[in-house]
């Protein structure tokens, strides 16, 4: 009975927000931190020489960039002794899923190497191999040569793809034409499938990356780690919590005062509404973009400074050896961008503060500064914490604006290293991105909570009590 006299409607109204915030905030948060934390990735094990059987010496992870030291033709026995199976291994180097130098010999069909130039010799690896008058399967034969014959590689050719019975489409096939001895010691020419060929002395690029390995799944920390000791790590974290602590000051003074400017009802008050809300669309890209146009060498603010004469020749703001300046441009950038938010925030704040206390307050003579401080400032607390909240998070996801000025590389936020290890052209290690957005997370959240507990009203502190 209890149940059967509860009103739902609340609880209804509530559902598809919890189901929204399942589906496109809990799921994702869920699957990035096991991303983290889990390794479900192939290991390529490296050995001490080339053999199945010798030691492991390292492990490589499945799309890591090795470098190609050597390569060996080995040769193992099968059937009892009777046949021979030729494969190449590869003396490879690269980093470890621990950030640490490796080196081993793997199989060459663990790691995707390009052939730099092709061979000329080789070898029938087959039961016997028939050449043919042209590179088709259906051309006139011309001889055979039979297995462990050595082969002069004359030409390489390629036969287009064709539809077989049934209507399925067989793969290319690799034509080669040779040179080689029958049985009968007679020197024959012709064109022969690539497959029963062993082809020697094949060299091969100088870079290579693992392409398969053994299946591993397990929680670690080793991204965490990689992450702690990521030369940019601390930079990029230091620069962001920088930026943070100069850009909030400056934000909200200013929206305090735009949101003021606009609630005393002056002349042409709509006019300051458009030119403040301008920069709210304008994307962060764009605003980096423009920011840059000012503070580069050619720029605006040096052919401003040499039409006043004060400098004789373009000062270079954007450089690495200035990264201060470069911090003032992103600075700059950001606080034009973002503080339109803040002010739409306190200019609702504002509007829900009673008329009633600040006309009291001036019946008893108190000075703007006065209404401003025990006024406006304690009844706006719920909208400055909102703001604050909103802005701090947007500030831990600097990234474009910080991309456009300085390129990512002179000065770098904790988003631009998280794109920089998801990156495929760069790092190509998504486990470790995700360590990255984990800790952006955690601060995040961790200042959201932090502010809540700080910027509390009176009921809230009586309430808590």
């Amino acid at each position: 009975m209890r149940f059967r006299n509860m009103n739902w409607a609340p609880y209804l109204l509530i559902l598809p927000s919890f189901i929204y915030l399942l589906l496109f905030f809990g799921w994702p948060m869920i699957a990035s931190l096991q991303l983290a934390f889990r390794r479900d990735s192939q290991i390529l094990p490296l050995r001490a020489e080339p053999g199945a059987e010798t030691p492991v010496v390292g492990e490589l992870e499945r799309g890591t960039t090795v470098e190609v030291i050597d390569v060996q033709l080995f040769e193992t026995q099968k059937a009892g002794g009777l046949l021979t199976e030729k494969v190449f291994w590869l003396e490879v180097s690269g980093p470890n899923p621990e950030g640490e130098t490796v080196t081993g010999w793997a199989l060459r069909g663990n790691v995707f190497v390009q052939d730099a130039s092709r061979s000329d010799r080789g070898t029938v690896r087959a039961a016997t191999a028939t050449l043919r008058a042209e590179p088709h399967p259906d051309a006139e034969p011309v001889g055979e040569l039979p297995r462990g014959t050595a082969l002069t590689i004359l030409e390489w050719g390629k036969v287009d793809s064709k539809v077989a019975a049934g209507g399925l489409l067989q793969k290319p096939q690799n034509w080669l034409r040779v040179s080689g001895e029958t049985a009968s010691g007679e020197v024959v020419e012709g064109w022969v499938n690539r497959a029963p060929l062993f082809l020697e002395d094949a060299k091969i690029s100088a870079q290579g990356r693992v392409q398969s390995g053994e299946g591993s799944k397990e929680w670690t920390l080793d991204y965490v780690k990689r992450m702690l000791r990521d030369p940019k790590f601390m930079q990029a974290l230091r620069t962001t919590l920088l930026l943070i602590v100069i850009i909030l000051p400056i934000q909200f003074t200013l929206a305090i005062i735009m949101a003021l400017v606009l609630q005393s009802q002056l002349k042409f008050n709509t006019l300051f509404l458009y030119i403040y809300a301008i920069p709210l669309g304008i994307s962060d890209l764009a605003a980096g973009l423009v920011w840059y146009t000012i503070f580069t060498q050619n720029g605006y603010l040096n052919s401003f400074l040499q039409s006043l004469g004060l400098i004789e020749r373009p000062f270079i703001f954007i450089s690495s050896t200035n990264k201060e300046w470069i911090i003032v441009a992103i600075v700059l950038a950001e606080v034009w961008r973002a503080t339109s938010i803040v002010m739409v925030i306190v200019v609702s704040g504002l509007q829900a503060i009673p008329r009633d206390y600040l006309e009291a307050g001036e019946l008893f003579g108190a000075s703007l500064w006065q209404r401003l401080r025990h006024i406006i400032l304690p009844l706006l607390k719920p909208s400055l914490q909102v703001a604050l909240i909103l802005r701090t998070i947007l500030a831990f996801q600097v990234f474009a604006v910080v991309v456009a000025i300085s390129g990512g590389d002179v000065v770098t936020v904790l988003a631009n290293e998280t794109y920089r290890w998801y990156d495929i052209g760069a790092y190509n290690n998504k486990n470790v991105a995700a360590a990255y957005a984990g800790f952006i997370m955690l601060l995040s959240l961790s200042i959201a909570i932090f502010y809540l507990r700080a910027v509390r009203t009176q009921e809230e502190k009586e309430a808590a009590a």
